[in-house]
């Protein structure tokens, strides 16, 4: 089978607009892989030297219908192809309040998709930190971002969707749909918003929701997460 005849993942919507990085630099080098010991993994995101944004649903174990241990969770940052940047156990994770593990999740628990993993060791001031955005109205739409996050299917190297935009929004600006290329492994990737001031953090993909032959990107909105967490850790 050619690569032309290979079947489209899930969360490709449309053209593959994927790109690979290469590089470790900064700000790629404050993303990695949320490893598993039970096999798997998911993306996150230095938001604080010692604090990794994620999804939630990334640290429930399925077999055991119970959460992974944190013990049972490694961070790499600036995953490239068994390199890295920095690495870190993790010593305690917290779950978005009122987030319960739903295979087929109704909108106002993906607005709950997140969680906060507490590093061992501090290891932003080597890689640096990706700030979340405290933005208090929705972005309008055709607002054009980035997403960068660890592919099943590119699960060595960090890949991005440059130019994708938000497309919709769900629970009072609490979720945003966008059009980013994301798939499994991509969940709790962040979608980053540029200007002169440099990349921060808008929101973090979570899923993807099929709606009859569309598909679309799920992510929590930036400031669903931030009143939730210490001033310090968001801009």
């Amino acid at each position: 089978m050619s690569a032309e005849e290979k079947p489209r993942l899930p969360g490709i919507k449309g053209a593959d607009d994927r790109q690979l990085i290469r590089v470790s630099a900064y700000p790629w080098s404050a993303i990695g892989r949320v490893n598993r010991r039970v096999g798997g993994f998911c993306t996150g995101t230095l938001i604080a030297p010692d604090r990794v944004l994620t999804a939630a649903h990334c640290l429930w174990n399925k077999r055991t219908q119970n959460w992974l241990p944190p013990s049972s969770l490694h961070f790499v940052a600036g995953y490239r192809q068994g390199d890295y940047a920095a690495e870190s156990a993790i010593s305690e994770y917290h779950p978005a309040p009122g987030y319960q593990y739903s295979k087929k999740p109704a909108l106002d628990q993906m607005a709950r998709d997140w969680a906060v993993l507490t590093l061992s060791k501090s290891i932003g001031n080597q890689v640096g930190v990706l700030r979340l955005m405290d933005v208090a109205k929705s972005a309008p739409f055709g607002t054009k971002v980035i997403q960068a996050g660890y592919s099943q299917d590119k699960a060595h190297i960090l890949t991005i969707h440059d130019g994708c935009s938000f497309v919709g929004w769900h629970l009072r600006g609490r979720l945003v749909l966008h059009d980013c290329d994301a798939v499994k492994g991509d969940s709790g990737s962040p979608i980053l918003f540029s200007d002169s001031q440099g990349s921060k953090i808008i929101a973090i993909h979570v899923v993807t929701l099929f709606t009859g032959s569309k598909e679309l990107g799920v992510a929590v909105f930036g400031a669903a997460i931030t009143a939730h967490l210490p001033r310090a850790d968001h801009d």
